[in-house]
């Protein structure tokens, strides 16, 4: 600042100075071009020039010391991403995007390349899904269960079109999200509360309505809850691989054997005891005996078999009752036939006293008993549950128990 006023005051001087003298300017020129005069002149262009020079150096200099910072914030910003909106998906099922379905009534061969000549590694069956790897024109690779492979697109739906497939073939399940949910007798708040399920636990949809589902609690028992407290999904399957394929015939005619063995020995007990006898509602276990967790261990093996109303066999389809019989029937306990008979067997408990190998009852909403299930320990169930589900592990209190009994010592 100091620097421009000095400057700015020789300026003035100086203009000053050539007004005054500007009439007589060829004179002055005449007269003192070889005196000090003129070289006071010559000095004050010479110095004005010169702090005309500094000056505009300085600027340069501070504006030298101030780009780099503007500089940066333009590199800033330039570098900072710009978020783009997430594309909205039109799709009618999103959660079918990128998904294939199995257009068959049975299964389809996965094969390990795109050729109907090469290797099944797997099978995707009726009500399976996958997700889409790469896409072809006649053959799309796929990954489904631990199964990655190829299979012919004339066999499958993809996207909307197997969501469409899942809506007409497939069934729906309602997972609870909240701690206990009220299952109504009619789609109402004011309707009278059948039982109580808890979180966590799947149900059946039979069927949706407005701020309601009806659900499959156990066979033959259905009631509503509210949309409010569950989330709804299809049900679907993944693809099975060709040594899951193996291993699993191998446990069914393993367990085929020894139902059979059992079934053999049961019926030469039956023709060996007198005719007039009556099954006691426990009979003693036999020498066969075994501990509470062998007779969990063994129940469990059945697990995935089918559910058949008014069946008794663990490997190709039983009823509650029929399950726990032939379980029990194992060790040597003789039970009776239906569930409403089977609490008088034993000793009658409280349902949150049962220990594993225990009898837990259900009445289904009901004022009877209607379902019985063998309590494995850790809250949980072993049971021939639905016919869509078959025999299955569950939450002990899937639904209220109305009873308990105890068999084993």
């Amino acid at each position: 600042m100091i620097r421009k006023i000095v400057r700015n005051t020789f300026i003035i001087i100086a203009g000053v100075g050539m007004v005054l003298t500007m009439n007589s300017t060829s004179m002055a020129e005449e007269t003192y071009k070889d005196t000090a005069v003129a070289g006071i002149d010559a000095a004050i262009d010479q110095y004005v020039a010169s702090m005309a020079s500094t000056e505009a150096a300085t600027e340069n200099a501070e504006a030298a010391e101030v780009a780099p910072e503007a500089s940066s914030e333009v590199s800033q910003e330039a570098e900072t991403p710009v978020e783009e909106a997430a594309p909205v998906s039109t799709a009618r099922y999103p959660e079918f995007e990128n998904k294939l379905m199995a257009n068959v009534s049975d299964y389809m061969n996965i094969r390990s390349e795109a050729d109907a000549n090469s290797e099944a590694v797997g099978k995707l069956p009726h009500g399976a899904i996958a997700s889409v790897i790469e896409r072809g024109e006649e053959w799309t690779k796929i990954e489904s269960g631990s199964v990655t492979g190829y299979v012919k697109n004339e066999y499958v739906v993809f996207g909307d079109d197997a969501g469409d497939y899942a809506e007409a073939n497939c069934d729906k399940i309602a997972t609870v999200t909240t701690t206990t949910l009220k299952v109504r007798e009619e789609a109402s708040a004011e309707s009278t509360c059948l039982t109580m399920i808890p979180e966590g636990e799947t149900y059946e949809v039979v069927e949706e309505a407005e701020g309601w589902t009806k659900l499959l609690i156990a066979e033959d028992f259905t009631g509503y809850v509210s949309n409010e407290f569950i989330t709804i999904e299809f049900d679907l399957g993944t693809a099975i691989s060709k040594e899951e394929e193996e291993a699993e015939l191998a446990r069914q005619a393993e367990l085929e054997r020894q139902a059979a063995a059992q079934q053999a020995a049961a019926q030469q007990a039956a023709t060996s005891a007198p005719a007039t006898q009556t099954p006691p509602p426990a009979v003693a276990p036999s020498a066969t005996g075994g501990t509470r967790a062998d007779l969990v261990n063994y129940a469990l093996q059945f697990v995935g078999n089918p559910y058949v109303y008014g069946g008794s066999s663990l490997t190709n389809g039983t009823d509650c009752s029929g399950f726990t019989m032939r379980i029990y029937e194992q060790f040597g306990y003789s039970l009776y036939r239906s569930s409403r008979d089977q609490i008088k067997n034993g000793t009658n408990i409280g349902i949150y006293e049962v220990q594993p190998g225990d009898l837990l009852f259900y009445n289904n909403g009901g004022s009877t008993i209607g379902h019985v299930a063998i309590y494995i320990g850790d809250g949980k169930i072993v049971h021939a549950s639905t016919s869509r589900t078959g025999i299955i592990v569950s939450n002990a209190y899937y639904q209220t128990p109305c009873g308990a009994t105890r068999i084993l010592p």
